[in-house]
């Protein structure tokens, strides 16, 4: 069968159920948790026994052996064997089946199940109830099984109105047994083919990331990739750096298997063996731990909000799983390429598929020692700042997180007005830790250039408030930015904390850092 030929066919509502149930339709990883709410699942029981139409299901008739659910929402299903390929997979349609599924096929056993619905013969209406339960309460794990709904009939013969409920059990059933829906089977293409057909009938619009079909493709006996990842996740995040995104940790392993980070390296993944793999992964958490554990203590980051770019911490982990122990020098250069690289939105400019193999092949390079200093443009030109100190704040983008992070680096134990910093105050990056120095009228106003670490704003703040003098130098300050603040020669302070600001990242970066004062007055400078 061929993608272009796909197949429409009606079947009926009892066979697709069972087909699920039997394993012969299955659920791939890449698809999105059960999210439907009670209503939503009375609404769709409610449209079927009306006759309403409930829409397709779209199924991938595939050869591709991939990871799937063996549980859906506390809904055991089937497993095939090995030997069952081709098989379906469902590709849209999951919320509607994984509700049918549930509750025509829920073991009883659970007292606080999902699926724990019922049909009331007296309103003719789908609700979800407890113990104890009125007599006309149908319970829908019997409807499908004949002695099961049977003897529940036959129950109704001790009520006062027995032929009405068994009517309506009847009309009930038969709503469900003849009730038919449209399937669509696509053919037998690559999985990668597959993704943007999923992402265009998914009907919330979510796209498939490489962690999804990675998920799916990496089926070994022995091995289940989201637990792996989930593994390193918590590892992270019980060492105190928040969430790693799935995609990180994804390209760490592709690395640690010697591969490149993009998608058709780490595509290759899927050609492991499970001990491989097992391998892979405890190679890549202990590398990305090493490398969180070197940002912490040598450039301040001790929370992932405050990552620039996704990049530098892959290459970081590659470099410390081939030299766990680097020396002092080693560690200087490391710091100062990540400085370079975050304030000069070096991964902003160079992240073609080229150059980031590139980029990936310099740090192992350095690793293993062949080279003694990775390349960030020319070496013997100025580092320019301008876009880093001008661009308009927002810690959405990689710029304003940079600077936020530099602000931080120093560890500053007090804001300009005197009130104690401490770890826990500038922890994550978020907006009520900052402040501006910059009147809010002024053109420099909302840009990188303003922030200041400042997370009491119960404290009345501003020019004429007293400021502790100390703290000035850990906020990239001094004695005549106050005085031009004080005076309102904003344009003068702005450029006298660049210059501060310049000199400290030409001393942790080892270049010399510039800006261009031509573009002071430019209203609205370029985002990254």
């Amino acid at each position: 069968m061929k993608l272009r030929d796909p197949r429409p066919e009606i079947q009926r509502l009892e066979e697709l159920v069972t087909a699920v149930r039997r394993g012969e339709i299955r659920l791939p990883r890449f698809q999105r948790p059960f999210v439907w709410s009670k209503s939503d699942m009375l609404n769709l029981l409610d449209s079927i026994y009306n006759g309403y139409p409930i829409g397709s299901i779209l199924l991938w008739h595939s050869s591709e052996r991939l990871k799937s659910e063996r549980e859906i929402v506390g809904f055991e299903v089937a497993t095939q064997t090995a030997d069952n390929y081709p098989t379906n997979y469902l590709l849209d349609g999951q919320q509607r089946l994984t509700t049918l599924c549930g509750s025509l096929f829920w073991n009883g056993e659970d007292e606080r199940s999902i699926w724990r619905i019922f049909f009331d013969l007296e309103r003719e209406e789908f609700t979800f109830a407890k113990k104890p339960l009125p007599i006309h309460f149908f319970p829908m794990n019997r409807l499908m099984s004949t002695s099961d709904f049977i003897s529940q009939c036959t129950s109704f013969q001790a009520t006062q109105q027995p032929k009405k409920y068994i009517e309506r059990a009847e009309k009930l059933l038969q709503s469900f047994k003849d009730y038919k829906i449209a399937v669509v089977r696509i053919g037998d293409i690559p999985l990668d083919e597959v993704a943007p057909i999923f992402e265009r009938i998914n009907s919330t619009g979510r796209k498939l990331t490489m962690v999804d079909l990675m998920r799916a493709a990496t089926w070994k006996d022995g091995f289940d990739l989201t637990d792996a990842i989930d593994d390193i996740v918590a590892e992270v995040r019980t060492a105190g750096f928040g969430e790693i995104p799935d995609t990180y940790v994804l390209r760490a392993i592709s690395a640690a298997a010697g591969f490149g980070i993009n998608k058709e390296d780490i595509d290759k993944l899927r050609h492991l063996t499970a001990d491989q793999l097992r391998t892979r992964v405890n190679d890549a958490k202990v590398a990305l731990l090493a490398a969180l554990g070197f940002l912490r203590t040598s450039v301040s980051l001790d929370d992932l909000s405050f990552l620039p770019y996704a990049l530098q911490l892959t290459h970081l982990a590659e470099y410390f799983r081939l030299r766990p122990e680097p020396s002092g020098i080693e560690r200087t250069v490391l710091a100062q390429w990540f400085w370079a690289t975050s304030v000069s939105r070096y991964f902003a400019s160079a992240s073609t598929t080229g150059q980031t193999a590139k980029d990936l092949d310099q740090m192992r390079k350095l690793a293993s020692r062949t080279i003694h200093g990775l390349a960030i443009g020319d070496e013997d030109e100025e580092l320019d700042i301008t876009q880093f100190l001008f661009n308009a704040a927002n810690l959405r983008n990689a710029t304003t997180t940079a600077f936020a992070l530099l602000l931080k680096s120093i560890r500053p134990a007090r804001t300009i007005y005197g009130e104690l910093l401490d770890a826990a105050h500038i922890k994550q990056k978020e907006r009520h830790i900052f402040d501006e120095i910059v009147p809010p009228d002024h053109r420099f106003a909302k840009r990188n250039i303003g922030l200041l670490l400042n997370p009491f704003k119960e404290v009345e703040t501003g020019p004429q408030h007293p400021i502790y003098i100390p703290a000035l130098e850990e906020n990239f300050l001094d004695e005549e930015c106050i005085e031009l603040w004080a005076s309102g020669e904003i344009d003068i302070l702005v450029k006298r904390r660049a210059a501060i600001i310049a000199g400290r990242i030409s001393h942790l970066t080892g270049r010399l850092a510039v800006f261009k004062e031509v573009e002071l007055g430019d209203p609205s400078p370029a985002n990254s």
